[in-house]
């Protein structure tokens, strides 16, 4: 299971890779101006490319700042080991909690599924939820199912930040010249913030591996325990399996 899990997560990792190959800021923004121009022209609009909008995006396709950050994200070039020591010692941490709330509620529900959900923040919150039919997913997609019997939620303990540092400073020059909504809906982008994300999940995978069944001792499980990684409301993918 787990080393489908990984194999899994790889592919997703060089199919967002080859997304962005080669990939320029100034291609994003040229994409975007001509995709918005063909939309004007098809409702009779044909003056689209005289209005400041094209203009001032046209002028920040040569701006230093917003290009070398972009260059610099697309590198995927992370501290794995660092990172991977930050998600262990998360990891640790977030369980030794969880085991108090577990043991100390006593619901009689055996953990078969996890969940380390992020939402506006690079934190994952950790949801565990009792027995059921948890697949392993090829790409992200919704579970047929959502598990209901809840035993611990929002245990926000994992940070992403240093994994996804070079991709946060990219989006904060996207806020500082006021473009992310011209940006963040691209194809490219999306495939960026995928390898991030997806590269985060293999390195938890490594955590999980290293750290062993043992980081679940004191909670009653029901195996395979599997492991989902998702943004909140979208997707969840998995990260691995306890077999």
């Amino acid at each position: 299971m787990k080393n489908e899990i990984l194999h899994n997560l790889e592919e997703l990792l060089e199919q967002s890779l080859s997304c962005t190959k080669g990939a320029t800021i100034v291609q994003i923004i040229t994409d975007y101006i001509n995709e918005t121009n063909q939309n004007y022209l098809s409702i009779g609009i044909n003056n689209y490319l005289d209005d400041d909008e094209p203009i001032e995006l046209n002028k920040l396709k040569e701006n230093k700042e917003l290009k070398e950050s972009f260059q610099k994200a697309l590198k995927l070039n992370l501290d794995e080991n660092k990172i991977l020591s930050n998600f262990k010692s998360d990891l640790i941490n977030a369980f030794s909690e969880i085991k108090l709330k577990v043991q100390s509620e006593q619901k009689g529900i055996k953990n078969q599924v996890i969940f380390l959900e992020y939402d506006f923040q690079p934190i994952a919150s950790i949801y565990g939820y009792g027995k059921g039919n948890y697949p392993i997913l090829k790409s992200p997609k919704y579970l047929e199912i959502y598990p209901t019997e809840e035993i611990y939620i929002n245990i926000e303990k994992i940070d992403y930040s240093l994994a996804w540092k070079d991709l946060i400073s990219f989006n904060n020059v996207l806020e500082k010249f006021e473009i992310n909504d011209y940006i963040i809906e691209s194809d490219i982008y999306q495939a960026l913030n995928n390898s991030f994300k997806f590269k985060t999940y293999i390195l938890l995978h490594k955590a999980f591996d290293e750290l062993g069944i043992k980081i679940l001792d004191g909670i009653d499980i029901e195996k395979p325990v599997m492991i989902y990684g998702n943004e909140h409301d979208c997707e969840p993918i998995n990260i691995y399996a306890f077999e």
